[in-house]
C-alpha cells in the first residue's frame, strides 16, 4: 500500500466525519437553500471547485502556487455563505498544506464558536500546535478533546463515527497498541457493528509521524 496515500486519504476521512458530526441538519438546511437560491448554488459551486483542484493537487501536480488558487476559492465560498462548515474544513486542509499553522489554529476556534467543541477540531488544533512546536498547548488542546471525546461518547455510545475518530485520536495520543486494544472491546461490546473489525489493519499500519507529515508541511 502507497502510505503516502493511505494517509492523505486518512486527513480526507476525518475532515468528512467532522462535517458527518456537525453538519447533518445544516446540510439538509443548505441543499434546501441551494434549491432556492442562485446565490448559495454559487457557493457551493466554489467549494466544488476547490475541492475538485485540491484533489488534482494529491493525484497530478502538488505544484505549492495551486493552493493560493484552491484559498482563494474557498475564502470567496465562505464569504458567500459564511455557514458553509465544509468550506471551513477545506480550508483547514489547504492551510495546513502551506504549513500556516497559526492561520489553522485561529480558523479553527472560529469554527469552534459554532460547533459546540467539536473534538475533532480540538484534535486538528492540537496538531496544529505540535506543528509550530508550542508543545504545552498542544498538550491543553489533546485533554480538551479527550473530554469532548468522552461526552459524545456518553450521549451516542454506538455511534460508529464517534468510536473511531476517537479511536483514531487514541492512536495518536496514546500509540497504535491502546486504540487496538479499545477496538477489540469495542468490537467485543457491539458484534453487530461488523464495520468496527475493518479498522483493525488501519490501526496495524498506523504510524504517528507518518500522519503528522501528512497533515501539512
Amino acid at each position: 500500500m502507497n502510505m503516502n496515500f493511505f494517509y492523505s486519504t486518512l486527513i480526507v476521512f476525518f475532515i468528512i466525519s467532522i462535517a458527518c458530526s456537525n453538519q447533518n441538519n445544516k446540510n439538509a438546511k443548505n441543499i434546501s437553500y441551494a434549491e432556492k437560491n442562485n446565490i448559495a448554488k454559487s457557493c457551493i459551486a466554489l467549494n466544488d471547485s476547490a475541492v475538485n483542484l485540491l484533489n488534482k493537487y494529491y493525484v497530478e501536480d502538488s505544484n505549492p502556487a495551486k493552493l493560493d488558487i484552491i484559498l482563494d476559492l474557498l475564502n470567496e465560498s465562505i464569504s458567500c455563505d459564511t455557514n458553509f462548515y465544509l468550506a471551513y474544513n477545506n480550508k483547514i486542509t489547504v492551510l495546513s498544506l502551506k504549513g500556516e499553522y497559526l492561520k489553522v489554529v485561529n480558523l479553527l476556534n472560529k469554527m469552534l464558536e459554532f460547533s459546540n467543541n467539536n473534538p475533532q477540531l480540538i484534535f486538528f488544533k492540537g496538531m496544529a500546535y505540535e506543528k509550530l512546536k508550542d508543545y504545552p498547548s498542544a498538550e491543553i488542546a489533546y485533554k480538551q478533546a479527550a473530554v469532548e471525546y468522552e461526552k459524545r461518547l456518553q450521549l451516542h455510545p454506538d455511534s460508529l463515527i464517534i468510536i473511531t475518530d476517537k479511536l483514531f485520536f487514541t492512536a495518536f495520543t496514546e500509540g497504535k497498541d491502546q486504540a487496538i486494544a479499545e477496538l477489540k472491546e469495542y468490537v467485543l461490546k457491539y458484534p453487530n457493528n461488523t464495520m468496527l473489525k475493518e479498522y483493525q489493519f488501519i490501526f496495524e499500519t498506523y504510524h504517528r509521524d507518518d500522519f503528522m507529515f501528512q497533515h501539512g508541511k
